[in-house]
């Protein structure tokens, strides 16, 4: 074989390598478990804490075949009803009882466009548009919580990468309402207690079509055919810092 011949074949593997790196797929994560919204119950009252939307916020990453896009969004209010169980300790045990989140959808924001101003202009509209989030009529989505359940053992071999928590403490259930549709969520979380501050994060994956948000569906077979559809899975990622309610902090 000819080194020209060689080097037409090198050419040809590193083609396909790059053709496959390019073909972006939904992030590895924990997949949020969504099924029919659940009852809201009255539970033991505790401290309430309010969320520092300052310091708190909520990440996104989509994908599609050829790229992805990755931003925020806004936290607008939030408390968090927190029950101390063991204040003894510098760390200590606790459980949460109730919360409520609103989540400001107008300001969903693009960051990896920052140097391209009009594409990052372009795009934002149209997540904010009928679309995607249909800002004008359902500007807010809405987290209550329905349950907080400490993981006794945690037995899932996690990818470590970026879009997941790899040590969850607890698993979090709530009703999530989003362009006026509610269902239940399930997700792994990393909570933390101490020194009146509460921390909590967490990184999943979430469907969006099953809040009704189908522009390019995977499974729409035109969009198939070109390629030009945009996978269902959306990574979502929170970390929330709150404090009682009182605090000047």
């Amino acid at each position: 074989m000819t080194k020209l011949n060689l080097k037409f074949r090198d050419y040809i593997y590193l083609a396909i390598i790059l053709f496959f790196a390019g073909c972006m797929q939904e992030p590895k994560s924990d997949n949020a478990i969504i099924s029919e919204a659940l009852p809201i119950e009255e539970k033991d009252p505790g401290i309430v804490y309010a969320i520092d939307t300052s310091y708190s916020l909520i990440t996104w990453v989509g994908t599609k075949p050829t790229g992805r896009h990755n931003g925020l969004i806004k936290i607008k209010s939030g408390s968090i009803t927190v029950i101390e169980e063991d204040t003894k300790r510098l760390i200590k045990t606790f459980n949460i009882s109730n919360a409520r989140i609103l989540i400001d959808m107008e300001s969903v924001k693009v960051l990896d466009l920052m140097d391209n101003p009009l594409q990052l202009e372009k795009l934002e509209n149209h997540l904010r548009s009928e679309d995607f989030f249909d800002t004008k009529t359902f500007a807010e989505a809405e987290f209550e919580l329905i349950s907080f359940e400490p993981i006794e053992k945690d037995t899932v071999v996690r990818e470590n990468n970026k879009y997941t928590i790899i040590d969850p403490t607890h698993t979090m259930s709530g009703n999530l309402t989003i362009k006026g549709k509610t269902l239940n969520v399930r997700f792994p979380v990393k909570a933390d207690y101490r020194n009146l501050k509460l921390e909590v994060s967490a990184k999943f994956n979430l469907d969006r079509t099953e809040w009704d948000i189908t522009y390019k569906d995977e499974n729409d077979p035109v969009a198939r055919a070109t390629d030009g559809f945009i996978h269902n899975i959306v990574n979502i990622g929170f970390d929330i810092i709150a404090r009682p309610e009182t605090s000047t902090e």
